[in-house]
This record gives C-alpha cells, sequence and structure tokens, in this order.
C-alpha cells in the first residue's frame, strides 16, 4: 500500500489549502470521511473506479501511478505547444496560472530560480515582449518564415494578455530566490539580434520597443534588488544572486509547504515538471550549493548590484545603438 500512500501525498499537493482534500474526495468518490481516511493510510485498497476518478480529477495519468516506487526513474509532465492551435498554448498558460495560484494560497510557499534566461514571470508584464519569446520559439520548433508582426496579428491577445497579467501578479505574491549569471540577459539580447539581423522585424520600431521594455523589465529587478521585496504595494521577500558559474540550465524549484516541485525550462518557453521526491531533493541541494557559492547582491553588496545592473544596461544599449545606425 506504499504506492497508494504516496499517491495520496500527490493529490494533496494538488489541492488548494483553501480547500480540504478530505472533503474533496469524500465528493469525488462518494464515500464517508472514514473511508477516506482509511484509503489515505493505506488500510483500504482503492477500487479501479475510483482510481479512475482520482486520475480524472487530479489530472494524472497511469504512468504517474504506476511510476510511484520505480526505483532510479522520475516521471515527468510534459504538454506539446502547438503555436497552429493557438488554444492548446492558452490552455497551457491557463494550466500555469492554476499551479502559481496554488502555490499562492499554500501558508508556507516558495519558489527558487537558476537563471540562464531571465525567469519568464518578469517578461508577462510586457506582452509584445512575452509574444517575441514565442514568436522566437515558434521561428525554431515551425521554421516558419513569418514576420513578427505578421505572428503577433494572429495571436488571441485579448485572451493572452489577462492571463499573463494574472500570473505576474500571483507570482509577484510568492516569495523568491533568484540566482542569475552576468550573461543571463544575453539569452534574449541574442534572440533580439539574430531577428534583427535575419529581418524579422517589418518595422524597426517594434523591436526599438522591445528593448525599451526589457530595460523596464531591468529596472523592476532592480528595484525589487535594492528593496529586498517584490510588489508595488504589498511587499514580498525576494533575493537576487550573481552566480559566477554556469548554471547550465533553467530551473524553478516551487516548495508549498512539504511538498516540492522541480519545472525544467525547455526551449524558449516550454518545460517539463515532476515531484519525484529524490529528483526534487537533489535539485535543492544543488541550488543551496549555488546560492552559498554566489554573492547576494539584493538588500546588500550595493556596489556589486550596481555593477551588475550597469552592465546589463550598456549591453542594451549597445544593441539599441546597433539597431538605430543600421
Amino acid at each position: 500500500m506504499k504506492e497508494q500512500i504516496e499517491l495520496f501525498k500527490i493529490i494533496k499537493s494538488k489541492v488548494s489549502d483553501q480547500y480540504n482534500f478530505v472533503y474533496v474526495l469524500e465528493e469525488l468518490l462518494d464515500l464517508s470521511t472514514d473511508a477516506i481516511y482509511r484509503r489515505i493510510r493505506g488500510e483500504k485498497e482503492l477500487i479501479f473506479s475510483e482510481l479512475k476518478k482520482i486520475c480524472a480529477k487530479f489530472d494524472l495519468s497511469m504512468d504517474e501511478i504506476l511510476h510511484l516506487s520505480a526505483g532510479n526513474s522520475a516521471l515527468f509532465s510534459y504538454v506539446p505547444i502547438d503555436i497552429t492551435k493557438i488554444e492548446n498554448y492558452t490552455l497551457y498558460m491557463e494550466n500555469l496560472l492554476n499551479r502559481m495560484t496554488m502555490l499562492k494560497s499554500a501558508p508556507e510557499k516558495e519558489i527558487f530560480f537558476t537563471a540562464q534566461d531571465i525567469p519568464f514571470f518578469h517578461f508577462l508584464k510586457y506582452p509584445e515582449l512575452t509574444f517575441f519569446k514565442l514568436y522566437a520559439w515558434n521561428a525554431t520548433i515551425n521554421r516558419e518564415p513569418i514576420s513578427y508582426c505578421k505572428f503577433c496579428s494572429l495571436l488571441d491577445k485579448e485572451k493572452l494578455t489577462p492571463i499573463y497579467k494574472q500570473i505576474h501578479q500571483t507570482y509577484m505574491a510568492i516569495p523568491s530566490k533568484e540566482i542569475w549569471t552576468n550573461q543571463t540577459i544575453d539569452t534574449i539580447l541574442r534572440l533580439l539580434e539574430y531577428h534583427f539581423e535575419t529581418h524579422s522585424f517589418e518595422i524597426k520600431d517594434n523591436l526599438l520597443l522591445l528593448l525599451n521594455q526589457l530595460t523596464e523589465l531591468m529596472n523592476d529587478v532592480k528595484l525589487f534588488a535594492d528593496d529586498n521585496c517584490k510588489g508595488y504595494g504589498e511587499k514580498t521577500p525576494f533575493s537576487l544572486y550573481i552566480s559566477s558559474v554556469d548554471l547550465e540550465n533553467s530551473y524553478m524549484l516551487s516548495k508549498r509547504g512539504d511538498y516540492v516541485s522541480c519545472l525544467i525550462k525547455l526551449y524558449t518557453i516550454n518545460s517539463m515538471v515532476t515531484e519525484n521526491e529524490e529528483f526534487c531533493n537533489e535539485t535543492t541541494k544543488w541550488i543551496d550549493d549555488l546560492i552559498s557559492k554566489s554573492i547576494q547582491i539584493s538588500g546588500v553588496s550595493v556596489k556589486e548590484r550596481i555593477r551588475f545592473f550597469q552592465s546589463s544596461k550598456n549591453k542594451i544599449e549597445n544593441l539599441k545603438n546597433k539597431i538605430e545606425n543600421s
């Protein structure tokens, strides 16, 4: 019954703290409280029809159930994004909003980032810059010869922009620690420069707008680092570290009480997620070690903070000058 006990741990992690997950199960399975607790403790085995209802309700797969004690394997959730069916991308973002809302509702929560690229949540305040990330991904995956302006005209901005805003607001309410490097900003700058040189922008001002938004984004992060917290009204703890070693990839580790999940960024906008205990524990140790070897520039290390953000500003200005003088 070990697997069944682990299953209910996963279920509990998927239910917002504002609801009693036992009550949710009572309603779902039409069982008494005592019957639910006997299943949670592994004293009563779930029957197939109950397992089927649970999988449907909590977005679990049979693979996920069968891999609960699969030794050295870890199960990841991954949703392919087909930009030719924009409703799939919209659903992907709505699912992300649901996960973030659930995390926000927990009494104890925290997010850790290893940022080889600027964490996606910072982009969401700036829709055009976020659309560019989506455009760059589409250009790489589908190799579709379409301009940035044309691509944006095909998007359902009225539906996507409010979702972006809600996700960003939710992120702002969750304490976070972010580990960047001096090259973190280079990823988006290289993308912008590449698409400038390949004539992806029909109007130069559109590209300059994106660079201005990137400047504003970095000003936001600097403000958070200055204050050691993020938010424009109610403040939320925020810590920024600069690592001198390559981060290899962008990870987001989410802690919600005793439950931990790890998101690994894929390509430009997609990701895969796991709640595998061993993988998350190892990732936690790796991030803790990174933090211990990094320089905290939020709240302290004023000289290092000024140097870091001035360097980022110079990189943006250099690209703007190249574009304006072309």
